[in-house]
This record gives structure tokens, sequence and C-alpha cells, in this order.
């Protein structure tokens, strides 16, 4: 069964509304309003695209997803309110995931168990590359020092 992400993430902004009581008013810009945004969108960004999101707080372009995002550790970093209502967000976000059983999105892809494997093969491999790149600094490191040693006894 396919689930329709735009509905989902329209329950999601619905859901998060009643739990901080009051609308999220897309044409609002005032602070308090941007975050309350800027949050959701935040929480919600594994499970939609730029699209998805901003559609779900009620604009109409992707690149109000790009911004929030962008914003997302100022916010964090500065504003309590901004971090009460991401923690918010969050609950809300996982709560549906669970419920509808989502998966994130990786790699620009909807969650699901083959996204998850090429995902961890790649890691894997990236794993397996750094292992050997470390490897050889080790040596060419012991090679070093054998030379210095060998060096300094030879003046000795």
């Amino acid at each position: 069964m396919k689930t329709n992400i735009q509905q989902i993430l329209d329950n999601i902004r619905i859901s998060y509304e009643y739990e901080m009581g009051e609308y999220l008013e897309p044409s609002n810009r005032t602070r308090h309003k941007v975050e309350l945004r800027n949050a959701l969108v935040n929480a919600a960004r594994p499970y939609g695209t730029c699209t998805e999101l901003a559609k779900m707080v009620g604009k109409v372009n992707h690149t109000t997803t790009i911004h929030c995002l962008n914003e997302h550790d100022v916010y964090h970093n500065y504003s309590p309110q901004y971090r009460r209502n991401y923690a918010k967000a969050l609950e809300v976000v996982e709560k549906f995931a669970r419920r509808h059983q989502l998966l994130p999105r990786t790699n620009g892809q909807r969650g699901g168990v083959v996204t998850y494997e090429s995902e961890i093969d790649s890691i894997n491999l990236t794993i397996l590359s750094l292992q050997k790149r470390r490897n050889a600094l080790i040596e060419k490191l012991q090679e070093k020092r054998k030379s210095c040693n060998l060096h300094n006894e030879s003046t000795i």
C-alpha cells in the first residue's frame, strides 16, 4: 500500500498546530511564527522533499524549505523557544512516522529496505577505504621513524 506523503505531512502539521495551540499562518512573518514553521519543517525533513515540506506549511516554493534548513542551527543555538518548538515537532513527526511506518528518505529516495541496504553498503565501502588509507599512513610513519632512528644511530 502506497502512502500519500503529502496527506501525512498535512496531518502532521494539523497535529503540531493542535499541540502548540496555534496555527502556523504562512503569511505571518513575525519571529514567533517563523520559528514555529521552521521547527516543523526541520523535524519533518527526513520524510519529505523540499517542495512537499514547503506545501505542508502553506508555502509554494521549495526555497522556503532550504532557507528553514539553513537557519536551523542559528535558531537552535540562540532561541529557547525554537528548541521547545523543535522538540514538540520531533515528537509529533516521530509519532506519525511510527504510526504510518514511514522510513526516512536516504539519498533523495523514499525510505525502504533497498535504500537502507545501499546506504549501508556505501558506508561500509567508505570505512574500508579509510582503513586502507589509515594503514598506509601508519606504515609510512613507522618507516620514517625507523629511518630517523637509523640516521640518529649512525651519527652518534
